[in-house]
Protein backbone atom coordinates (compact mmCIF):
# COMPACT_ATOMS: atom_id res chain seq x y z
CA UNK A 1 0.00 0.00 0.00
CA UNK A 2 3.02 2.31 0.06
CA UNK A 3 4.45 4.62 2.41
CA UNK A 4 2.37 5.84 5.65
CA UNK A 5 -0.26 8.23 4.84
CA UNK A 6 0.71 10.35 7.60
CA UNK A 7 4.23 10.53 6.23
CA UNK A 8 3.36 10.95 2.68
CA UNK A 9 1.07 14.08 3.74
CA UNK A 10 2.93 16.13 6.32
CA UNK A 11 6.17 15.41 4.63
CA UNK A 12 5.11 16.54 0.80
CA UNK A 13 6.29 13.00 -0.54
CA UNK A 14 5.06 10.50 -3.17
CA UNK A 15 2.29 8.08 -1.50
CA UNK A 16 3.29 5.56 -3.23
CA UNK A 17 7.28 5.09 -2.21
CA UNK A 18 7.51 7.62 0.27
CA UNK A 19 10.85 9.07 -1.05
CA UNK A 20 10.44 11.65 -4.08
CA UNK A 21 8.82 15.11 -3.18
CA UNK A 22 5.75 15.08 -4.47
CA UNK A 23 5.51 18.74 -5.61
CA UNK A 24 6.77 20.72 -8.61
CA UNK A 25 7.47 24.24 -7.28
CA UNK A 26 5.49 25.85 -4.19
CA UNK A 27 2.16 23.84 -4.85
CA UNK A 28 2.13 22.74 -8.55
CA UNK A 29 1.91 18.06 -8.06
CA UNK A 30 3.95 16.24 -10.43
CA UNK A 31 2.30 14.14 -12.96
CA UNK A 32 4.49 11.24 -11.79
CA UNK A 33 6.97 10.39 -9.29
CA UNK A 34 10.33 10.27 -10.45
CA UNK A 35 11.22 7.17 -8.70
CA UNK A 36 8.39 4.72 -8.78
CA UNK A 37 6.48 6.15 -11.64
CA UNK A 38 3.37 6.34 -10.06
CA UNK A 39 0.83 8.58 -11.97
CA UNK A 40 -0.69 11.79 -10.57
CA UNK A 41 -1.54 13.36 -13.47
CA UNK A 42 -5.67 12.43 -12.62
CA UNK A 43 -5.75 13.31 -9.04
CA UNK A 44 -6.90 16.71 -8.23
CA UNK A 45 -7.21 17.96 -4.45
CA UNK A 46 -9.39 20.48 -5.93
CA UNK A 47 -10.79 23.67 -3.32
CA UNK A 48 -10.14 21.20 -0.19
CA UNK A 49 -6.57 22.24 1.17
CA UNK A 50 -7.96 26.05 0.95
CA UNK A 51 -10.95 25.21 3.00
CA UNK A 52 -9.57 23.61 6.08
CA UNK A 53 -6.38 26.52 6.10
CA UNK A 54 -8.92 29.19 5.88
CA UNK A 55 -10.66 27.50 9.29
CA UNK A 56 -7.25 26.42 10.53
CA UNK A 57 -5.90 30.05 9.89
CA UNK A 58 -9.02 31.71 11.41
CA UNK A 59 -8.33 29.76 14.62
CA UNK A 60 -4.89 30.73 15.16
CA UNK A 61 -4.93 33.90 14.39
CA UNK A 62 -7.91 35.30 15.53
CA UNK A 63 -7.34 34.71 18.99
CA UNK A 64 -3.64 36.34 18.38
CA UNK A 65 -4.70 39.04 16.85
CA UNK A 66 -7.38 39.82 19.47
CA UNK A 67 -4.89 39.45 22.09
CA UNK A 68 -2.84 41.98 20.52
CA UNK A 69 -5.42 44.28 19.97
CA UNK A 70 -6.89 44.32 23.35
CA UNK A 71 -3.75 44.30 25.32
CA UNK A 72 -1.76 46.72 23.24
CA UNK A 73 -4.63 49.10 21.37
CA UNK A 74 -2.35 50.04 18.74
CA UNK A 75 -3.48 52.36 15.93
CA UNK A 76 -5.56 50.40 13.23
CA UNK A 77 -2.60 50.74 10.30
CA UNK A 78 -0.53 49.51 13.05
CA UNK A 79 -3.29 46.49 13.61
CA UNK A 80 -3.35 46.21 9.59
CA UNK A 81 0.69 45.88 9.57
CA UNK A 82 0.78 43.22 12.29
CA UNK A 83 -2.21 40.97 11.05
CA UNK A 84 -2.03 41.16 7.67
CA UNK A 85 1.26 39.71 7.18
CA UNK A 86 0.33 36.90 9.96
CA UNK A 87 -2.32 35.66 8.24
CA UNK A 88 -1.05 35.82 4.94
CA UNK A 89 2.00 33.89 6.34
CA UNK A 90 0.04 31.19 7.73
CA UNK A 91 -2.20 30.33 5.35
CA UNK A 92 0.74 30.16 2.97
CA UNK A 93 2.50 27.96 5.88
CA UNK A 94 -0.64 25.63 6.00
CA UNK A 95 -1.38 25.48 2.13
CA UNK A 96 1.24 22.90 1.20
CA UNK A 97 0.83 20.12 3.64
CA UNK A 98 -2.84 20.48 3.85
CA UNK A 99 -2.86 20.03 -0.10
CA UNK A 100 -0.77 17.15 0.41
CA UNK A 101 -2.54 15.23 2.88
CA UNK A 102 -5.93 15.76 0.57
CA UNK A 103 -4.17 14.57 -2.35
CA UNK A 104 -2.57 11.37 -1.11
CA UNK A 105 -6.30 10.55 1.18
CA UNK A 106 -7.78 11.47 -2.36
CA UNK A 107 -4.74 9.16 -4.08
CA UNK A 108 -4.84 6.51 -2.01
CA UNK A 109 -8.88 6.15 -2.12
CA UNK A 110 -9.42 6.63 -5.73
CA UNK A 111 -10.99 2.94 -7.01
CA UNK A 112 -9.57 3.53 -10.99
CA UNK A 113 -6.13 4.22 -10.12
CA UNK A 114 -3.46 1.67 -10.19
CA UNK A 115 -0.47 2.12 -8.00
CA UNK A 116 2.72 1.33 -10.12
Amino acid sequence: MGVSFWKAGLLSLCPNCGRAPLFDGLLTIKQSCPNCRADFSGQDSGDGPAVFVILVAGAICVPVILVAQLALHPPIWAMALFALPLTAGVCVALLRPFKAMLFVMHWRHRVDHTHV
